[in-house]
């Protein structure tokens, strides 16, 4: 992961944001101070109530709206006081899409997305054209390009819309209720849409919607109410997920590597240890992503708490790895005793472990913390009977065990740590 991508810029920045409507008795403040964050890639759905302020967040975010109070900057640019040329250039920066999907019926698919790009005086007609007929490919209207709105239907004509927003090639895509108007398949097919190009093009997606159907698409969930925003981050329960099976698929490694003597894993355990790295890195890489962003202030916690689990259960995975590696090519002349009772401890310990973080139960983490506590004294105790019972072996049975009870006694501090973490997150999630 690199530096760059940890402290990824935000793309929108909202400080002490607040709005009102109306004055005297009929004064309504619909935003109080709101401070949000949205960044490339991701997609915030924003809801409450009618009249909670999710327009307005988005036509203010979208400079449609003066901003009378606090701050937004887009791409470097404060919006508040801006001159009308500023803010003209930032509105080229934002893709817009609408429930109504406003699409002009005296024009075929291809020209009404060519509108979105009428602003680019350095392209040519044919190039404006080219790039329309290759975003309706994207969208999946390969053919329907001179077919009229009134040819086409609902999800299709938001797929026009869509591609008009995009085409521009926008780093933010603004959209209000866009599947209001649409069937639950066709409105799902325009989110999962919306998603995989936002991705693709890096940009931020903000979408006001009632459309509960969608939500397990969204990275956030801004909730408005009260002029206030509350934060439900998709991206720290995807990470959870993701760690919860990960630690699950490591307490199942032993069972790929016991055997006798010198016994090789098959090769279904080298795969399955390589989809859970893969698993574990893309958790850590997302995590850290999101810990290096502003959060509201009941995510921070849980997200640097999420980093350290990831952190230690990578740890984790790599000392039961070298374990399994250990365990199948120990010498013959070894005990087999002591490095059997290792390795049914190890199993035992990494199956609590894993009821643990899935569970997240205080008395399943108290379970771990104690299996795995002031366990320096009995290490030194094994290696101690270890080294007098076998005090002619050779050096190499003696490296041997003194190799595996160390990296055992590695595993043990590993999975201390990680009943520790899990208590402080468990008690910082009482507090709120």
């Amino acid at each position: 992961m690199t530096t760059a991508a940890l402290h990824e810029k935000a793309l929108i920045s909202a400080n002490d944001l607040s709005h009102t409507f109306g004055s005297g008795e009929v004064r309504l403040q619909v935003l109080r101070q709101v401070n949000v964050d949205f960044y490339p890639g991701e997609i915030a759905i924003i809801m409450g109530p009618s009249g909670s302020g999710k327009t307005t967040l988005l036509t203010l975010a979208g400079a449609l709206r003066s901003i009378q109070e606090g701050s937004i900057v887009i791409g470097g640019i404060e919006l508040r006081g801006a001159t009308p040329d500023r803010l003209l250039a930032v509105r080229h920066q934002i893709g817009f899409i609408f429930q109504a999907h406003n699409l002009l019926e005296s024009l075929n698919a291809r020209e009404n997305v060519q509108m979105g790009l009428v602003h680019r005086t350095d392209l040519t007609i044919d190039e404006i054209r080219s790039r329309s007929m290759a975003m309706l490919e994207r969208v999946g209207l390969a053919g329907h390009e001179h077919k009229h709105p009134p040819q086409l239907s609902g999800g299709q004509r938001q797929r026009v819309a869509v591609a008009r927003a995009l085409v521009r090639e926008p780093s933010i895509i603004m959209a209000d209720e866009p599947t209001a108007a649409l069937d639950k398949t066709s409105g799902r097919e325009i989110v999962e849409l919306l998603q995989r190009l936002a991705r693709e093009m890096r940009s931020a997606v903000l979408m006001v919607t009632h459309d509960n159907r969608i939500l397990d698409l969204a990275d956030r969930i801004l909730t408005l109410e009260d002029g206030r925003v509350e934060e439900n981050h998709r991206g720290l329960e995807r990470v959870a997920d993701l760690l919860k099976e990960g630690i699950n698929r490591i307490a199942r490694y032993p069972a790929f590597f016991a055997g006798g003597p010198r016994h090789t894993p098959s090769s279904d355990y080298t795969a399955f240890a390589d989809e859970t790295q893969r698993m574990l890195s893309r958790a850590h890489a997302d995590i850290h992503v999101l810990v290096a962003r502003r959060l509201c202030v009941n995510l921070v916690f849980e997200a640097k708490m999420l980093a350290d689990l990831s952190d230690v259960i990578g740890l984790l995975e790599e000392g039961v790895r070298q374990f399994g590696d250990l365990f199948c090519e120990r010498p013959a002349s070894v005990s087999t005793n002591l490095v059997n009772s290792f390795f049914e401890s190890l199993e035992f310990l990494l199956q609590t472990a894993a009821e643990a973080v899935s569970s997240r139960k205080m008395e399943d983490i108290d379970m771990l913390n104690r299996l795995t506590e002031d366990r320096g004294p009995m290490m030194e105790s094994l290696r101690a009977r270890h080294f007098e019972r076998d005090n002619a072996a050779s050096r190499q049975v003696q490296d041997y065990g003194f190799d595996i009870s160390n990296l055992f006694a590695r595993l043990i501090y590993f999975l201390h740590v990680l009943a520790g973490q899990l208590a402080g997150l468990g008690r910082e999630q009482k507090k709120l």
